[in-house]
């Protein structure tokens, strides 16, 4: 189609278009035209449908993942269980084993211990240097220089007044 600017200059052929269609008046082109067209429909059908297959795949495959990290997380939860039930029954096997009376049996009959004879015991007697002080008295000996200062303010408290 013709342009016409401004000044009347234009671009392009002044030539009409011919309203002429070829394919409304030969049977041959409009069948070709139909078939071409119909061609068309059909591969946008089967794109189509390839896409929501391929959609229909994905989501398939989602689906396979979470059920698989399900699977594993359950062999994951009951190994957990498992440990942890093994655990409490290695916990009860050291409290049976720390028993006194327990211990006392295995060394009798296991060990072949047992308690000595009078006649094995040897009592030693230990200087009095290596004697140990006790707490208590530290803390006696610190109370009485407590005490000591508190009567010597409470004397020259009352001289005071």
């Amino acid at each position: 189609m013709a342009e016409t600017k401004k000044n009347d200059y234009v671009h392009g052929s002044l030539a009409e278009k011919i309203q002429y269609d070829p394919y409304e008046d030969n049977a041959i082109l409009k069948s070709k035209k139909i078939a071409r067209d119909n061609k068309r429909v059909k591969v946008r059908i089967i794109s189509s449908i390839f896409l929501v297959f391929l959609m229909f795949i994905v989501v398939m495959l989602r689906y396979a993942q979470i059920s698989k990290l399900n699977y594993e997380s359950n062999i994951l939860k009951s190994e957990y269980t498992k440990i942890q039930n093994e655990n409490q029954l290695l916990l009860i096997d050291i409290q049976n084993a720390m028993d006194l009376k327990n211990i006392r049996q295995i060394a009798e009959t296991k060990l072949d211990m047992h308690k000595p004879d009078k006649s094995q015991i040897v009592y030693v007697s230990i200087p009095k240097k290596d004697v140990t002080i006790t707490a208590n008295k530290e803390q006696s000996k610190l109370t009485a220089l407590f005490n000591g200062m508190r009567k010597s303010i409470n004397k020259f408290v009352n001289m005071i007044y």
